[in-house]
């Protein structure tokens, strides 16, 4: 009998039946590439992204007159990789064996590519050897003006698309939004959870992308959403899970997507027909030792007064005064200009975030399970 999976994912995407919820953000992506309108999509690290892409991809592709394209842009260093990644992406969706794979092969045969196959994936990989910088912009134009003069209109996903703003080659933003905004059939998501600069992209006037896009911010799904998809799961494997439980994991993982769906994860593999709370402890207690080494590491790298004030935020779980008084005395973190040094060099290390909503913001340790290691 073939065994079960393990339907809490914890990376890729298999159906719409284990994605939890995002309706309203699917909708309106969809909405927005059959209105002509590009989106920017941003969030925090993990808070499911590139699954709610990639279930955009699933529902505008029943219509068939949608083909899409995913490329992950961060690991590109410069305008040449993104060159290769961006033609290795669409070889992927379009092979060779295919009319417009066929097409497009012959189109990039003429720049003398280097096609090989990755030993382990053997998904296409696709690079150009230009001596001159130039021809990688003029290899960007053709492949997407090939895109443009297909049939079937194309919708672009670039996730971690900030990456284009540490490029040396100043000029990218430029370079793409000159070529984009020509394009009529193609259409785009810019995903990234650098907020900062994802934002300063989009949002300057001073940039070449500035007001060209609609902007989604991914926030948590709501408790309720999240319950309902819970109980679903598990009646589907014929197990059950009680509200305690629940209530707790979503406490613990703060309905982070991605430390929800972890904690769920190790309560499945426990193979209990009926979950209750001594098992949700087991496995948020496993989780935890088995990231111990790895946060013990993160002490070692930060500095004393870094690691006395990532211990003192997360204790506090939130923090909307990190330089006040009355907390600095509380965990004796010295001086408020020492504390705003920490405090900067902890964001800077994606150690800590600032959550901005319509009140006011706060402070919290980044990394939901180290927080709760930290609060022990």
């Amino acid at each position: 009998m073939k065994e079960k999976k393990n339907p809490f994912i914890l990376k890729g995407y298999i159906s719409p039946e284990l994605f939890c919820d995002r309706k309203d953000e699917t909708e309106k992506i969809i909405s927005n590439a059959k209105n002509d309108t590009n989106t920017t999509l941003l969030s925090l690290r993990r808070m499911g992204k590139t699954g709610l892409i990639h279930n955009v991809f699933y529902k505008i592709k029943k219509e068939k007159n949608w083909e899409c394209i995913y490329i992950d842009v961060y690991a590109t260093q410069n305008i040449s990789e993104f060159t290769n990644q961006l033609a290795s992406s669409v070889f992927k969706v379009f092979p060779e064996n295919r009319s417009i794979g066929n097409k497009f092969m012959k189109m990039i045969k003429g720049f003398s590519p280097v096609i090989k196959f990755d030993t382990l994936t053997a998904s296409p990989e696709i690079s150009f050897n230009y001596s001159d910088p130039k021809q990688y912009e003029i290899s960007l134009r053709n492949i997407f003006d090939f895109l443009d003069t297909q049939k079937k209109s194309i919708l672009i996903a670039f996730d971690e698309f900030q990456q284009v703003a540490l490029y040396p080659e100043k000029n990218t933003e430029a370079l793409l939004r000159t070529i984009i905004q020509t394009l009529k059939n193609t259409h785009f998501i810019f995903s990234g959870s650098n907020k900062h600069l994802l934002t300063e992209i989009f949002n300057s006037a001073k940039r070449p992308f500035f007001s060209s896009t609609s902007s989604i911010f991914l926030n948590t799904i709501s408790e309720k959403e999240y319950s309902r998809f819970i109980v679903r799961l598990f009646k589907r494997e014929n197990k059950e899970i009680d509200e305690e439980s629940i209530n707790f994991i979503l406490k613990w993982s703060r309905t982070h997507t991605y430390y929800t769906q972890a904690i769920l994860n190790k309560v499945y593999l426990q193979n209990k027909s009926n979950v209750g709370i001594k098992d949700v402890y087991h496995a948020c207690d496993t989780i935890l030792k088995e990231q111990e080494n790895i946060y013990y590491q993160y002490r070692n790298l930060l500095t004393s007064s870094q690691w006395k004030l990532l211990t003192a935020i997360a204790k506090e779980d939130k923090v909307y005064q990190p330089t006040g008084i009355k907390f600095t005395s509380k965990y004796m973190l010295g001086n408020s200009a020492s504390v705003r040094r920490s405090l900067m060099s902890l964001e800077n290390k994606e150690m800590l975030v600032k959550i901005i909503n319509k009140e006011n913001h706060y402070y919290q340790v980044y990394d939901c399970f180290l927080s709760r290691w930290l609060q022990r």
